[in-house]
């Protein structure tokens, strides 16, 4: 059986919400003391765990799926700078299949791994551009088989 109620910390953070055996289990949310950080959702065993909404001073927000106090699963994260990420998480970091925008207009969608571009994707420099790069990527570099469009019609196809 769940039980609501408020557990406040020694340093000012506090959990606010559902608890069960003794632990914060269902719906809650928590609040850092200095006002650095907030989440609200899902909790399994004191763990951010299913769906929530954390956000930051600096504006930066994620809204997705945790696993055990990890962002997991499909999310979407926003940085303070503007920048902005949809697509798969896999322990806090980007992992399988996103799209990365970036605020001056480039974008990248396809693979990442453990938080780099990794495996096939397409970079584009602007929205309305031509310029773009459809291929591999390692480590955030182009590496293997990819085609290259300049805005002036030239192309490369070829190894990276």
């Amino acid at each position: 059986m769940y039980k609501e109620g408020k557990y406040i910390h020694s340093n000012g953070d506090y959990y606010e919400g559902e608890f069960k055996n003794g632990k914060a289990n269902g719906y809650g949310v928590y609040v850092h003391g200095d006002g650095s950080s907030k989440y609200e959702g899902d909790w399994k065993d004191n763990l951010q765990h299913g769906y929530g909404h954390e956000t930051w001073k600096d504006g930066a927000c994620y809204e997705g799926f945790y696993d055990k106090g990890y962002k997991s699963g499909k999310g979407r994260f926003k940085w303070g700078n503007g920048n902005e990420y949809s697509g798969m998480f896999d322990n806090n970091m980007l992992n399988g299949y996103g799209c990365f925008k970036w605020k001056d207009g480039k974008q990248y969608e396809g693979y990442f791994k453990d938080g780099q571009m990794n495996g096939k994707g397409i970079f584009t420099w602007k929205c309305n551009s031509n310029k773009r790069y459809e291929g591999n990527y390692v480590n955030d570099k182009k590496e293997g088989y990819g085609v290259f469009y300049w805005e002036d019609g030239k192309i490369y196809k070829g190894m990276w």
